[in-house]
């Protein structure tokens, strides 16, 4: 027979270790938990005890089984009472929570020394086990505490309705059931030496953790975010106090790569500030992550001092920027449009009060060399000069309009052919070798404008009537050479003219020379190499 009941026990016993293995994996990591699952272990323990109980062979063995057993016994109403009251309070503490352990330390001091004063068991032996009265003291304290376990679930059930009736139903039979059964055992109703008791409450402890507490103790944030998170459309990534990642959506895993742990976020990182800053409460930063411009944000929970947890939130913000960039563009654009307004204006207003100027002038000397073709030969000369020096100012003129109406070249063939069509009274041409490509804009204002100046000396000293330019587009340089017929120079004096164009060249890393002699013309040569600008 008492392998029959040997079998019930052991049936109990896995009920309970399943409930409590079910517990610690899908429940919430609360201290409600925690408790049931302490009430949980003091019915294993009870259990376990009246298994030995049934195969001891000695009154020492027996003792040694009611140690062990009324470790559970003494302390499964007190650990009944804290966790209603958890329960009631939502897991807030409170100094009630301990007052009932204080009888169960007593009273299990009276199991362990009975031996001395026989109060907890009068006899205690393989032959007859008498109850004492410090045992039914005990009943008693347990009876009271279930008791008052029941009226706070109550309250919680039906006052404050949270549970249905069905659910109340259940609270009240998971503690009148094994109730039941401890008073028939107490009373001798039931086969001796088997008490049903701890069978009764592994029973309806897991009809409690299914039935009535199954919403409140399942981990439904657990359950929930999972499934929140992996249609989010940012990344998220959550790490434990001690450095692991605990969950990882597809979206993070799709910006950064496998991560392992903290550190390798922080490894993607470029911004040295996110990792100084990882022990603080919140810390933000952008990077580049496979393309994509990545907002990463650190929020920290600290338990106390410690860091318990640390949440990572990687947002997409490619489109952001580009709207920026677009947005500044946009602007930069508009601002060009109206500098261009501005400038057209300008050169209208200089084009028609000092062209129109310098084109009276140069009609008046001319007038003056038809109608006095016989003045002296000094005054003659001073006329040459007048209209030399006026068509020169018009051409400069002129090729100075255009370069304000087109500040920006959009190429540096585009800018020199313009340059070299503004020039009236003396033949301009351009020879381009090569083919003219992106790599070449960078030196593109700086070159033209050089052009321009070197024209403007020709038209203004030389006396020239060709000028020639040429632009070598080479493999690992551009090359521009200008030349004149004009009348030369024995000796180059760089005013403000040449030293501007030095100046300019020198700027993009390019060299110029000037060279020229008596009745030869000028020549400028311009070199800017293209190895360091690639």
């Amino acid at each position: 027979m008492n392998i029959i009941y040997v079998f019930l026990h052991i049936i109990s016993l896995m009920g309970m270790a399943t409930s409590i293995v079910w517990l610690a994996f899908r429940a919430k990591k609360e201290r409600v938990k925690l408790v049931f699952m302490m009430c949980q272990t003091l019915i294993i323990i009870w259990s376990a005890s009246k298994i030995a109980d049934l195969t001891v062979t000695s009154s020492f063995q027996l003792y040694i089984c009611y140690l062990i057993g009324n470790l559970g016994v003494c302390f499964i109403g007190s650990s009944w009472v804290h966790f209603s009251v958890l329960y009631r309070a939502g897991g807030r503490k409170h100094f009630i929570h301990h007052l009932p352990y204080v009888l169960s330390v007593l009273n299990y001091a009276a199991v362990v020394t009975n031996p001395l004063h026989h109060m907890y068991y009068t006899e205690l032996s393989t032959d007859a086990i008498v109850h004492g009265p410090l045992f039914y003291e005990n009943v008693f304290f347990t009876y009271a505490c279930i008791l008052a376990g029941i009226a706070v679930i109550y309250r919680k059930s039906f006052v404050e309705r949270r549970f249905s009736r069905r659910q109340a139903v259940f609270i009240a039979l998971s503690v009148i059931v094994p109730t039941v059964l401890n008073i028939f055992f107490i009373a001798g109703v039931t086969p001796e030496r088997f008490d049903p008791t701890p069978f009764g409450f592994s029973l309806t402890s897991i009809f409690i953790l299914l039935a009535v507490y199954k919403y409140d103790f399942l981990d439904v944030n657990y359950m929930t975010f999972p499934n929140i998170f992996r249609n989010v459309p940012g990344g998220i990534i959550i790490a434990d106090g001690l450095g692991s990642i605990t969950y990882i959506n597809e979206t993070a895993k799709e910006y950064a790569g496998e991560i392992s742990a903290p550190d390798d976020i922080y490894a993607v990182v470029d911004d040295s500030g996110f990792s100084a800053k990882k022990n603080d409460g919140f810390s933000e930063a952008e990077v580049n992550l496979n393309g994509r411009r990545i907002n990463i944000r650190r929020y920290n929970h600290f338990d106390g001092e410690n860091i318990m947890a640390a949440a990572f939130i990687m947002t997409d913000i490619t489109k952001y920027h580009e709207l920026i960039e677009k947005t500044r563009k946009l602007n930069t654009a508009n601002e060009e449009i109206a500098v261009e307004k501005e400038r057209n204006r300008i050169a209208q207003e200089v084009h028609d009060t000092a062209g129109h100027t310098l084109t009276m002038i140069n009609s008046a000397a001319n007038i003056l060399r038809i109608k006095f073709p016989d003045m002296p030969d000094e005054a003659m000369e001073y006329v040459e000069h007048i209209s030399t020096e006026a068509t020169a100012g018009i051409s400069t003129l002129r090729m100075a309009i255009n370069n304000m109406k087109k500040q920006s070249y959009t190429g540096i063939t585009d800018g020199i052919k313009l340059l070299a069509d503004s020039v009236r009274g003396t033949e301009c041409e351009v020879c381009v070798q090569g083919e003219e490509t992106e790599k070449y804009l960078f030196c593109s204002a700086a070159v033209c404008r050089c052009c321009r100046e070197s024209i403007t000396n020709s038209l203004r000293y030389s006396g020239a009537d060709r000028i020639d330019i040429v632009v070598k587009f080479l493999e690992s340089s551009l090359e521009v050479y200008i030349f004149d017929n004009g009348c030369g120079c024995s000796e180059i004096h760089e005013g403000n003219g040449l030293s501007g164009i030095e100046n300019r060249i020198r700027e993009i890393g390019g060299t110029v020379s000037f060279m020229s002699s008596e009745g030869n013309g000028f020549t400028t040569a311009i070199k800017i190499p293209l190895e360091e600008k690639m």
